[in-house]
């Protein structure tokens, strides 16, 4: 979620365009905080809110296995408190109905001067039937920003994630999420230009100027700006096409990859709502993408739900179907899905996660 957004107040903002002698006043009202936004609660099978996770659930990414890895702690850039610490769980979708599990953090001074982890992303290598993760995580603690690299370990049959290395660049200063694309080498969003607490006037401005840079093994170069609120970014299953979902433009956009990691756009995917991070189906290239209908009911911990499955055809056009809303206050503000097999575990930017079973989608 885009770091500017907590602390501003919420408002509508509305652009007046005065003509004299007797012309009409044209007036151009932009609800950027959804608060007239309603929704209709309906799940696609059982859910339940997983316990143990309560200071945000912001993303989640999911391995070949079911191992679900679930970023924590995003309720600091709100609430200033001692209690609330960067964290990473883990769910296993083998085994639905056991909660989630922390994992030990281990180097990097992580665990002396914390950290507040955001968007994720994992390769895996080594053999199918065993393979290897390295999760790649976005570091938004201020004066500290940058991507920290782990390897996933098992220890006494504890998951551990080791540090392996922090990479930092002066082209990733506002990151909020990345997605690989080859062995050190990955795609990361900045979400915002200026910095706090300046970026806030982003948003109340409606400034596109947030970007995205191209990391590859120690160097990275921003190939993309103009985009409002970059939030989060995905690959095809084929990486040859990336989708941004810019935040306050309420908008996908989808680039064709070149060779060189520029990319063209191909696509502008409308939305009623805004985007936050987008999760890509292993199996049909669809589109699962957590929704904030409405931004002001996020900052009163009262926020919907809204999960919105996005299919491409072959010539890119898209039918958009919204699979999961919640008004009940079971999910507060959703910020990313995942499916694995027949359920999906969401996320919150500033609350707890859950899961649910996928009996239609």
């Amino acid at each position: 979620m885009k770091t500017s957004l907590f602390g501003c107040k919420p408002r509508v903002i509305s652009v007046c365009q005065r003509k004299r002698n007797g012309e009409r006043t044209k007036v151009n009202t932009r609800f950027i905080f959804g608060f007239f936004s309603s929704i209709y609660t309906h799940y696609p099978g059982t859910c339940r809110g997983l316990p143990g996770i309560v200071d945000g659930s912001e993303d989640i990414v999911v391995t070949s296995t079911g191992l679900a890895f679930i970023s924590s702690g995003a309720l600091q850039i709100l609430e200033q408190s001692p209690s609330i610490v960067g964290r990473i769980f883990l769910f296993d979708f083998s085994h639905p109905d056991e909660d989630p599990e922390e994992v030990t953090v281990e180097g990097g001074g992580i665990h002396d001067n914390g950290w507040i982890p955001l968007g994720m992303d994992v390769w895996e290598s080594g053999p199918k039937d065993k393979p290897t993760f390295t999760l790649y995580v976005v570091n938004r603690k201020e004066g500290d920003i940058g991507i920290e690299v782990f390897d996933l370990m098992r220890r006494n049959k504890k998951p551990i994630l080791k540090h392996k290395r922090k990479i930092t660049h002066q082209n990733i200063w506002s990151p909020n999420d990345l997605v690989l694309v080859g062995d050190d080498r990955f795609y990361v969003t900045n979400d915002a230009y200026f910095p706090k607490p300046v970026d806030n006037l982003e948003l109340i401005l409606g400034l596109e100027v947030g970007s995205v840079a191209y990391y590859d093994v120690g160097e990275a170069r921003i190939v993309k700006t103009g985009i409002g609120v970059a939030n989060g970014i995905n690959v095809s299953p084929d990486k040859k096409l990336l989708y941004v979902a810019a935040a306050t433009e309420n908008k996908i956009y989808v680039y064709r990859v070149n060779a060189d990691g520029s990319f063209t756009q191909v696509q502008v995917i409308a939305l009623a709502t805004m985007p936050d991070n987008i999760d890509v189906d292993k199996d049909d290239g669809s589109l699962w993408v957590g929704c904030h209908p409405s931004i002001y009911a996020v900052f009163n911990k009262a926020g919907f739900g809204q999960i919105l499955k996005i299919n491409l055809d072959s010539a890119l056009n898209y039918t958009i179907r919204e699979v999961f809303a919640d008004d009940t206050g079971m999910i507060q503000g959703s910020s990313i899905a995942c499916r694995h097999g027949d359920a999906i575990i969401i996320g919150t930017a500033l609350a707890k996660a859950a899961y649910c079973e996928l009996l239609t989608f």
